[in-house]
């Protein structure tokens, strides 16, 4: 017995013993030209004698590698990569170092390797690393000269709406970055006008954390999904100019430029534009939005950018970055639209209907200006400053008629019920008819800044962190509005109908300022694990003044008669004396608020090489202090709330191409103080408002689940995305509508009942040994109960009071189902590219009180897309989508359109530098304008004015001074793409800023 104990003693002394004399090799990969990381390098460790494989491992998103429980001894170090020469060296590993660093290791770019790579394979799609998608633009085509948005339409799992909104995989992208560096701050639509396609090597979207976490490690939870853009090494060097005119019948005008300056250290871009298609370029694929929807309207813009930083190391003392940008942008818009409504009442079907045309010209006028600076005076200190400035002027003229009915004006025969409806008063159907005319104008400026400096007290992770903010605003508006309302249900004594006309002023100047401070700690528990505690203190101040000057009371008041008050001109102003007279002290208002808000949060943050996990709470104690001023009532009041947000979060890394991801967060929220008082606001005849004293705060849970698998080598990968949102005593809006005048009485309360789930699936693959083939689905499934307070159709008198609205209310719940499915399938060669694509949504509406807003409609799509390169630089672009919607009552809304886009392109110069491009958009012009919103209490279908079918001529022209020897004129690679890569895996992104 004691034998087999002392052998076994021996034993374990010398497997102890072997592991220590095991040693561990590690290093970073990246490539020579670019300096970014090589993903997924094989990096390997062969015999001397045979070059047999020992052992090995792959880098990772970082370039990172390790490869552990290495014998001592002689070995050839192997780095191989798709695309670049392989990387020998001799090592010796010693047992005295039971770790080896082989440093960074720079990889050259094999030039004849990447032409037979070409032949025989098709770059993937989208590859998913860890929690990064990766879009590879060579592998997409769009028509030549088209911007960045284009290109991002075509990504798997991306939408971009009519307002340039972009999501991907159902969260919306928040800031665009090139290379890991900002680009113009969170003006997305700079870059998704202007960046022109040719210059992108690959797109990546992930969740980039705040600056404050980036620099503390501290998670403060401010999470942004961005878009990352890599430019195509060769365009990195030199000039790059980018011009792009054009100009098309309906007097359809465009013109943009940009200028790019590429060195090691410093990126500069210049750019303007000048159009009046709604900014729309030309869409290769049947995404919709050809010419916009939003009325007529012309912009104009122009820019500037930069980012240098010096030639230290990130993490190296004396490490210098700075950056910044100036934007202008003017935008003025000529709309017409029309509108009919329908207000669900009671239980049963009975409704309040609603017609209205309306016209209105506008314009805004932007200037914005951000700097950033990050500097590091040695290794242990970091000092983030971030200033911003902003100034904004805006008018809009406005003239709108609008008409009331108590039952559906179609099921009584009528076809244009804004021209037909007096024709039908005496059916006593016809509730109100308004005029309404505005005219609004302001300015505004703000200036804010941020300055953070951290420290580390030592390298296990303990730092301190101190951050400073502040930031002041200043408004001035004013607005004129006349309102003619007649009552056809409420007849006067004499004979006719009642009668209201009101003629006023509104100025409404305002100013705020606000400061604060954080100070946040880091402490190390283990290995992986930080305990980390902030605090911030906030002080925020803020004015309002609005008074209104109502100068239809003059007439009441003996100074004027209603004849000379109806030919005063919309922005008449009078004398002081009269002005004064005039003054509607039941409407005016005066309110500063001082708030002293504070935030003490404790977190725990654990991660190990496969597991992140978060866990933390948040408590916020607020004091507000309000002075309120509205007609009789003059008060001060005085508020103490205590928030607080719980957040969890949970990834789990199976791969590094792999991961699943889990998050909680709660968080309450409280009224406004303006809601809590009991006060009403009579300025509009038609729509009344009052506050609620009993609003209580509102609490939501949100939760998301992420998970996300990639094959390279089959180029396939999935993903699936869900979420879900409660609200308890969420803040809804009651309203009590007055059958007899058309008015409504709305009041804010609490409702309990709101929720909403959504869940998307994503499948990607590429097919055939080739990878010409590729097919993609993404799959959306939503819930929602929206609940809401509709009115009781009862006489309401002009007093009622909040105790009667809440009595009168009911509760409606409107439970809605929604399915979408998405689907793509492409054909790809050297010579042309054919896609078809269909997309279909289905929506299923039950409401537990109104019959009128049950839904069971549904909405389609197919098409196909077709581009075709010819030998001689000639590229013919078209794509054809039959749209349609069926399922409505409504038989105007059940549409079919068939919308055919076309575009021919011949490019000539050295390196194809100019391009005349024809493009024909709605060549059948069967596009429509007509839009629909469905909540628990209305129903809203819409038509705006828009020019959609027009044929525009461009010509484009490239310059790439001193670039690549493929960099002039941007090009297009041999399969036909925007340029295409000339990588492999990996090698995508650099330092994010």
């Amino acid at each position: 017995m004691k034998k087999r104990n002392v052998l076994a003693f021996m034993l374990c002394v010398w497997s102890v013993c072997s592991w220590a004399q095991k040693v561990t090799v590690s290093g970073t990969v990246i490539e020579e030209d670019t300096n970014e990381p090589a993903f997924s390098a094989s990096a390997v460790l062969l015999k001397t004698t045979d070059s047999t494989l020992v052992t090995g491992a792959s880098s990772n998103l970082e370039g990172k590698f390790s490869i552990p429980g290495v014998k001592p001894g002689k070995y050839i170090f192997r780095v191989t990569s798709v695309g670049f020469k392989p990387y020998y060296k001799d090592v010796v590993l010693v047992a005295s170092k039971p770790s080896m660093a082989i440093g960074t290791i720079k990889l050259q770019t094999n030039a004849a390797l990447l032409d037979a790579v070409e032949v025989t394979a098709r770059q993937a799609q989208v590859e998913m690393k860890a929690d990064t998608f990766v879009y590879n633009a060579g592998a997409y085509r769009v028509p030549e000269g088209s911007a960045l948005e284009e290109l991002v339409k075509k990504l798997p799992g991306a939408e971009v709406s009519e307002d340039g909104t972009i999501t991907i995989n159902g969260k919306e992208v928040k800031k665009i970055m090139i290379d890991g560096k900002e680009f113009f701050d969170n003006d997305t639509k700079v870059a998704m006008k202007n960046l022109p396609t040719n210059m992108v090597e690959k797109i990546k979207a992930y969740d980039r954390k705040s600056d404050y976490t980036r620099m503390t490690g501290i998670d403060d939870g401010e999470e942004e999904t961005v878009i990352d853009l890599s430019v195509k090494p060769d365009m990195k060097k030199g000039w790059l100019a980018d011009v792009d005119l054009g100009y098309g019948t309906e007097d359809r005008y465009t013109g943009r430029f940009m200028v790019n300056r590429f060195t090691d250290r410093l990126r500069l871009t210049l750019l303007g534009g000048a159009n009046n298609v709604n900014d729309r370029g030309f869409s290769g694929g049947f995404h919709g939005g050809w010419g916009g929807n939003g009325g007529l309207v012309a912009n104009k813009d122009a820019g500037m950018d930069f980012v240098w930083e010096n030639d230290k190391k990130e993490d190296e003392a004396g490490r210098l970055k700075v950056g910044g940008n100036v934007r202008y942008r003017h935008s003025s818009a000529d709309q017409l639209s029309t509108t009919n409504s329908e207000s669900f009442l009671t239980s049963g079907t009975n409704s309040s209907f609603s017609n209205r045309m309306n016209r209105s010209k506008s314009g805004n006028t932007n200037v914005n200006s951000n700097f950033r600076l990050e500097w590091s005076p040695d290794t242990m200190t970091r000092i983030m400053f971030r200033p911003n400035f902003s100034f904004s002027q805006n008018y809009s003229d406005g003239q709108s008629s609008s008409v009331t009915f108590n039952d559906n004006p179609y099921t009584r025969g009528m076809t244009d019920p804004l021209s037909q409806y007096r024709d039908y008063v005496s059916d006593s159907i016809v509730v109100n008819d308004n005029r309404r005319w505005s005219h609004s104008d302001g300015q505004s400026y703000s200036v804010d800044g941020m300055l953070m400096v951290n420290r580390r007290l030592n390298s296990k992770g303990r730092n301190l962190t101190l951050r400073m903010r502040g930031g002041y605003s200043d408004s001035d508006n004013k607005s004129f509005n006349i309102s003619d309302v007649n009552y056809f249900l409420q007849r006067k004594p004499g004979g006719g109908y009642d009668r209201s006309y009101m003629h006023q002023y509104n100025v409404n100047p305002s100013k705020s300022y606000n400061g604060s401070a954080d100070l946040s700690y880091s402490e190390p528990l283990f290995a992986g694990a930080h305990l980390q505690f902030s605090y911030r203190y906030q002080y925020r101040y803020s004015d309002s003044d609005r008074s209104m000057y109502s100068l239809d009371s003059l007439v009441s008041k003996g100074v004027i008669t209603q004849e000379e008050l109806e030919t005063y001109p919309l922005e008449y102003i009078p004398g002081v004396d009269w002005l004064d007279l005039a003054r509607n002290y039941q409407n005016s208002q005066y309110a500063t608020y001082k708030e002293h808000n504070q935030d003490a949060t404790v977190m725990f943050r654990y991660r190990k090489e496969k597991v992140r996990f978060s866990a933390g709470i948040s408590v916020q104690p607020q004091k507000t202090y309000m002075d309120y001023t509205k007609g009789s009532l003059d008060t001060t009041v005085v508020r103490n709330v205590l928030n607080w947000a719980p957040r969890i979060d949970f990834r789990y890394k199976f791969s590094e191409t792999g991961q699943l991801r889990l998050r909680y967060n709660g968080r309450s929220s409280q009224p406004s103080m303006t809601n809590l008082l009991d006060v009403t606001d009579d300025s509009d005849p038609l729509n009344i408002s009052k506050g609620n004293p009993g609003l209580k705060p509102s609490w939501t849970n949100r939760m998301e689940l992420f998970y996300n698998n990639y094959i390279p080598d089959l180029q396939r990968g999935w993903m699936v995305h869900a979420n879900m949102s409660m609200t308890n005593n969420s803040i809804s809006t009651a309203v009590l509508y007055d059958e007899a005048s058309g008015r409504r009485t709305t009041m804010p309360m609490n409702i309990n009942g709101n929720w909403d789930a959504w869940t998307g699936l994503m499948f990607n693959t590429a097919m055939g040994e080739k990878k010409y083939f590729n097919f993609f689905t993404f799959t959306t499934f939503r819930y929602a109960n929206d609940v809401g307070y509709i009115s009781s159709g009862s006489q309401i008198n002009d007093n009622v009071t909040s105790d009667q609205i809440v009595n009168l209310s009911q509760k409606s719940t409107t439970k809605s189902s929604n399915v979408g499915e998405r689907v793509n399938f492409n054909f790809r060669n050297d010579l042309f590219e054919v896609g078809v694509n269909g997309n279909i949504n289905y929506q299923h509406a039950r409401n537990d009180l109104q019959e009128n807003a049950n839904l069971d409609t549904y909405s389609f799509s197919y098409g196909g897309n077709v581009q075709v390169n010819m030998p001689w630089n000639m590229s013919l672009a078209t794509n054809i989508g039959q749209s349609s919607r069926r399922g409505y009552d409504d038989a105007s809304m059940n549409t079919d359109e068939l919308i055919w886009n076309a575009q021919l392109s011949q490019s000539f110069l050295k390196g194809n530098a100019a391009t005349v491009s024809l493009q024909w958009y709605d060549i059948l012009r069967e596009r429509s304008n007509i839009s629909r919103s469905l909540s628990a209490t209305q129903r809203t279908d819409t038509w705006t004015n828009a020019i959609n079918s027009y044929v525009m001529v461009h010509f484009i022209y490239k310059l790439n001074l001193m670039g690549g020897r493929n960099a002039m004129g941007g090009g297009q690679d041999r399969h036909g793409g925007p340029g295409g890569s000339r990588r492999g895996p990996g090698g995508f992104g650099g330092p994010r800023f």
